[in-house]
């Protein structure tokens, strides 16, 4: 074997371990970053590049920009931010892999990495796009609570309380009732790639329908009850006596 010794008395093409120097007999190109134009970097090097340098340099210097835009893109990849490293670290050894393609940017990675493999623990990374829900609730009414609702209606309407038969038949009606007309929840939520180093956008539109309505089916329920309209007439007739004995002149008026 032939070796091309340099000024230095270093072999040309003999590869140091952990070099990423261009090397004439393999594939295998420079890493480059930004602040090193005159040489490349060795992988240790640039492991540590991301995180401790890039990542804490001052917003528009050139290793912030490139910080920038590679996180950017691996945001809207919809890659978690705990995995950024771990992809930074593959980019740097694909560089250097032989017959990756590499031109020594480990940007270059992010066309023709699979952000699955980056997947977080619920199974997959960030999915961006629109979903739809819908809830349906109805209210199940207890024998307890349709009783104190009713004999409460009936009481004022009537004045008197519910019976148990009542009590029955209205446990039965309100919860029927209910049943067709349900509180509906529908809701739409779209959710984007972030901008300006944030991750994501999300927009959110809820429609409610208001559902069942017990206290007015009470009423009506008490006003049905066969003894409500002697009720009504007696409550009328007190009613007027009451208004006549505080103002005399009163009796001439006309009740409607």
């Amino acid at each position: 074997m032939v070796l091309d010794v340099n000024k230095n008395g270093v072999p040309d093409n003999l590869e140091r371990p952990g070099s990423t120097t261009n090397n004439p007999n393999m594939d295998i190109p420079a890493i480059k970053l930004p602040g090193f134009p005159k040489r490349g970097v060795q992988q240790t090097e640039a492991y540590g590049w991301f995180k401790l340098v890039a990542a804490k340099s001052a917003k528009g210097t050139p290793a912030r920009k490139a910080y920038d835009a590679f996180t950017g893109r691996l945001a809207a990849l919809g890659i978690p931010k705990k995995s950024w490293e771990k992809v930074w670290k593959d980019a740097v050894d694909w560089v250097v892999t032989p017959g990756s393609g590499a031109t020594g940017d480990p940007s270059g990675y992010l066309g023709v990495i699979d952000a699955s493999d980056y997947a977080d623990d619920s199974g997959g990374g960030k999915k961006y796009g629109t979903t739809k829900s819908k809830t349906i609730q109805t209210t199940q009414y207890s024998p307890s609570s349709a009783g104190s609702d009713v004999n409460r209606v009936i009481e004022s309407e009537i004045g008197r309380t519910a019976t148990n038969a009542e009590i029955d038949a209205y446990l039965a009606g309100v919860n029927a009732e209910a049943k067709k007309s349900p509180a509906i929840s529908e809701s739409t939520t779209t959710t984007a790639p972030g901008k300006g180093g944030v991750l994501q956008t999300s927009e959110s539109k809820v429609t409610q329908t208001t559902g069942f309505d017990p206290s007015l089916y009470a009423l009506n329920f008490a006003r049905s009850r066969p003894d409500y309209a002697e009720s009504f007439a007696t409550k009328t007739v007190l009613g007027l006596i009451n208004k006549i004995l505080k103002d005399p002149n009163a009796i001439g008026q006309v009740v409607e």
